[in-house]
């Protein structure tokens, strides 16, 4: 789809994309990783969604999900945020960028919200990923939309 790219065209309107050739690589390395997390989610069958698997293998892949693929490639990205990180609550630099608004989606804006809870605690262990959604949330705007927005499944 072209999600990918209206965000990153939207990203450069709004200046989060960084003040660099390099900055933005690194923006958009971090964004991937997001996007790789989500789309690992997907390939492992526990949707609602999902009519190729019986509920108890979907409770069974959501547990693995939840307790050790989604740890694991959170770790992930918190060991390439260590490289390119330069203060706590950002994900590049120190600066809002794609990449924060990137890590806040996935952590923070869960879009099943039976998800919300397992997926704060498979990021438990990542302190910097977890600055960087928290500094997201708190933000003015982002927390007026998240009170005032409609509740949906999607």
């Amino acid at each position: 789809g072209q999600s990918r790219a209206i965000e990153r065209y939207l990203s450069k309107k709004f200046g989060l994309m960084g003040s660099s050739a390099l900055k933005e690589a690194e923006i958009d390395c971090i964004a991937e990783h997001c996007r790789d997390v989500k789309d690992a989610a997907m390939r492992k069958g526990f949707s609602f969604f999902n009519r190729d698997k019986s509920n108890e293998e979907k409770a069974a892949a959501r547990k693995e999900w939840f307790d050790t693929d989604m740890p694991t490639m959170l770790g992930n990205i918190e060991k390439a945020i260590s490289l390119t990180s330069r203060a706590d609550g950002f994900a590049v630099g120190d600066e809002n960028s794609y990449a924060d608004i990137s890590i806040f989606s996935l952590l923070r804006d869960c879009t099943m919200q039976a998800d919300a809870e397992d997926t704060l605690k498979a990021a438990k262990d990542c302190k910097q990923l977890m600055a960087i959604a928290d500094r997201i949330a708190c933000d003015e705007n982002v927390s007026k939309w998240l009170q005032s927005r409609p509740i949906t499944n999607f």
